[in-house]
């Protein structure tokens, strides 16, 4: 008996670690809880889109694991690019997607650092046929094509996006976008059924453009720069 004892009790210990063991396992397969999605400002969003000009900086598409870098894929979307600066027409949720009557990209001798800089038509915008409206359910600014111009012959009506909450970081000013850690930049987002890839993600960046120069007076250009 006294040997069953301590068999007993080592026996038990035994049992208690086994068990301690397998709850330990339990709780860590449990899978973590989702983060909550973020939700953006109508209002907040608005104010500081509005009338802001923006440079698109790279196109992705998604196709399962695969990506593709649609300015290598296209070079005509890069042309695009360098020459088509939108511009936000936006209240309260509502409006459309404008771009620069005219701008390029000029030499940075005045700017520190490696400063994109601009010269932009500031008297006349064009539409890019786009509207703007904002989703209450998603919690973010939606994007709509209307229809194809000869500024956008790329675009085909109908197609619908999205500015995705988690990239939206704008400052206000350009002392502040300078000085930030992370560049400031957003990022649209739209869904597409392509007829050889299937079910494809288009992702596009862009970065806003700060004014910081135009000469007394002058009412038609203005020089832009942007922080990569």
């Amino acid at each position: 008996m006294k040997r069953l004892i301590p068999t007993m009790l080592v026996m038990a210990m035994l049992g208690l670690a086994v068990l301690h063991t397998s709850c330990n396992k339990d709780k860590n397969e449990e899978p973590d809880p989702k983060p909550e999605p973020v939700r953006l400002d109508r209002d907040t969003v608005s104010s500081w889109l509005a009338r802001s000009s923006f440079y698109i900086t790279d196109a992705w598409r998604f196709s399962g694991k695969d990506s593709v870098d649609m300015f290598k894929a296209d070079t005509l979307l890069r042309l695009y690019a360098n020459a088509a600066f939108l511009n936000f027409y936006i209240e309260k949720g509502n409006g459309q997607i404008m771009f620069h009557g005219g701008g390029s990209q000029i030499p940075n001798t005045e700017i520190p650092g490696n400063a994109l800089t601009f010269s932009l038509n500031i008297r006349i915008f064009l539409p890019t046929e786009m509207s703007l409206k904002w989703n209450e359910e998603m919690g973010t600014l939606g994007v709509e094509t209307a229809r194809t111009t000869s500024y956008f012959p790329m675009i085909v009506p109908g197609k619908k996006g999205y500015l995705d909450p988690a990239s939206f970081n704008v400052k206000m000013s350009m002392e502040q976008a300078k000085n930030a850690k992370i560049k400031p930049s957003i990022r649209f987002i739209y869904d597409d059924d392509d007829p050889k890839l299937g079910k494809v993600t288009y992702k596009i960046t862009m970065k806003p453009m700060y004014q910081y120069y135009r000469d007394p007076g002058q009412q038609v250009s203005a020089k832009y720069v942007v922080f990569p």
